[in-house]
């Protein structure tokens, strides 16, 4: 699937929104555009096909839990959320293939390419929290940890196709120590410590058998669930849950 013009003018259509992100823009030139491949980086776990993944971990639209069908709800009744993300999928637009082709060559669904719809509101230069910057909202340590280069003179952070691969990286990690996309979603949100000492004291439990038991923060809880009421709303390629 492609999100073109038309796709945005459906997404408006069905959506109807969630609080502000609160992201400032970083005073910053965007970094030099990838040219060459960004090198492997300790903790990338390389890519397979995406065949040899079953379909069903594919389509993340397929998770159900009823916190994902109440923010479904509010992403198509609320104003403010509806305006929100469809004014994020259309600033979006630009990227959005590009980024789908680079999340699916890291062995990952497509449609994680969505996930800045949520860090970031696809705004490249958007500052968060922690000095966390750009479309996935990268952390210093962690950008380097994947091979983006983080000085003053440069902010690989601030490429879109740069941080793309190393964010398709992490995740990739993520769901491979996890084996669950809830649980790396979860992580890449509140951190892989977080999520590492809930499943210490309960292992083998889901993200929402730790929500339950208030094991992991209510932030990241919500943070998941948005997303795939995001997934669920914007990306329509076919699927067999």
């Amino acid at each position: 699937m492609r999100f073109g013009p038309y796709m945005i003018l459906a997404l408006a259509s069905a959506l109807a929104a969630c609080s502000p992100l609160h992201r400032t823009l970083v005073p910053q030139p965007a970094a030099t555009p990838e040219t060459i491949p960004a090198p492997a980086a300790e903790g990338d776990p390389g890519t397979d096909s995406t065949a040899e993944r079953s379909s069903a971990e594919l389509h993340l639209a397929c998770f159900q839990h009823p916190s994902i069908d109440a923010w479904e709800q509010r992403l198509r009744s609320e104003r403010s959320l509806h305006r929100q993300t469809i004014d994020s999928v259309a600033r979006g637009a630009r990227y959005l293939d590009r980024l789908r082709q680079i999340v699916a060559d890291a062995g990952i669904p497509p449609t994680l390419a969505l996930l800045p719809v949520i860090e970031s509101s696809f705004q490249p230069h958007a500052r968060g929290a922690a000095d966390c910057i750009g479309l996935w909202q990268l952390g210093a340590d962690t950008a380097r940890r994947f091979g983006l280069q983080v000085n003053e003179q440069r902010d690989d952070r601030l490429d879109p196709v740069r941080s793309t691969r190393a964010a398709a990286r992490y995740l990739r990690l993520l769901h491979d120590r996890y084996g669950d996309w809830p649980l790396a979603l979860a992580a890449y949100n509140a951190g892989e410590g977080r999520i590492d000492r809930a499943l210490l004291h309960h292992p083998g439990a889901t993200l929402w058998d730790l929500a339950d038991g208030h094991q992991v923060p209510r932030m990241s809880f919500d943070y998941v669930s948005r997303f795939l009421a995001v997934v669920r709303i914007v990306d329509d390629s076919p699927r067999d849950c």
